[in-house]
């Protein structure tokens, strides 16, 4: 199948594009048109905010995976930090779903990235799936929300939508641990707040494995939790973390320290959700990563 990838250069995307070319799959790599970039087979250029140069980018593809978007704890939010933030994710998932709209052949599976906060701040023993009815009212909730309406519309032409709603993803080289190694090895890292917050996390080999799942199960539409099944609070995975590193973790990061960093957007470091992966076990998907020691020495004493 050849399949378009937005945001195929960030951190999923680098792991994502060499598993589908295992899997025998044809990946087209968007990437946004800059001075001096110049266009590839595999990679066209094109303008995430324009529905006919996207529909030119993704033409003759039958499958699309929407992984576009700024990170959320990239700066302060304040007021023009979160436009920039809904317009990475909604506009361009706008401009995605009328540009498929618009080709001959719409594509049949589109695979679009939502995430956890859509379920809001919860109580730690709340556990919470896919069929939760109750969503969050808070910014990065509404946020998720508004993503995943952009996305939903292209089930109007006959395709398949899967709403990828990512946990915290763990790996070398990107992601949540860019950000935690280098205090965590200078010995100075430690839980966040209270640390009792829950974590939903998921090693991001099982991310591309779940969105290779994906892809190819014609019955899996809606809503996938992209967590591993055993979430857990902060606590132990700084815990967890500390030993795979060999390292101390008694400082606790303070939660006022990060309200000063990001503002509002503390909240998504110091409030969690107990999510699981209903749809995913249920259609039969299996981790290879449960445990959150193993993956850890998954990453960092297997390679």
């Amino acid at each position: 199948m050849r399949i378009a990838i937005t945001g195929a250069t960030g951190f999923l995307g680098r792991h994502l594009l060499p598993a589908l070319r295992a899997a025998g799959h044809d990946p087209v790599a968007l990437v946004r048109a800059a001075p001096g970039r110049e266009p590839q087979p595999d990679a066209p250029l094109y303008d995430p905010l324009d529905a006919a140069s996207v529909a030119e980018a993704i033409r003759g593809c039958q499958g699309v995976i929407n992984l576009a978007g700024e990170n959320v704890l990239g700066g302060r939010w304040t007021t023009t930090f979160l436009e920039g933030i809904r317009r990475s994710r909604i506009a361009t998932t706008t401009a995605l779903v009328d540009a498929m709209a618009s080709l001959p052949e719409a594509p049949s599976v589109l695979l679009s990235a939502s995430a956890v906060g859509i379920y809001g701040p919860r109580e730690p023993d709340e556990e919470i799936s896919e069929r939760s009815t109750v969503l969050g009212h808070d910014v990065l909730a509404v946020l998720c929300r508004d993503w995943e309406a952009a996305a939903t519309p292209a089930e109007a032409a006959g395709t398949r939508v899967a709403l990828l709603r990512m946990g915290v993803v763990l790996g070398r080289g990107g992601g949540a641990l860019a950000k935690m190694e280098g205090p965590f090895r200078w010995g100075v890292g430690g839980r966040i707040g209270s640390g009792q917050q829950v974590m939903s996390w998921i090693h991001v080999d099982d991310v591309v494995r779940l969105i290779l799942f994906c892809l190819e199960r014609d019955d899996l539409r809606g809503p996938v939790n992209v967590t591993a099944p055993n979430p857990v609070s902060n606590a132990v995975l700084t815990k967890a973390f500390a030993a795979a590193l060999k390292r101390p973790a008694f400082l606790p990061v303070p939660s006022f320290a990060l309200k000063l960093m990001f503002g509002r957007g503390a909240s998504v470091l110091t409030t969690g959700q107990r999510v699981v992966p209903k749809a995913a076990l249920e259609h039969g998907f299996t981790f290879e990563h449960t445990s959150i020691d193993e993956a850890f020495a998954a990453i960092y004493l297997r390679g």
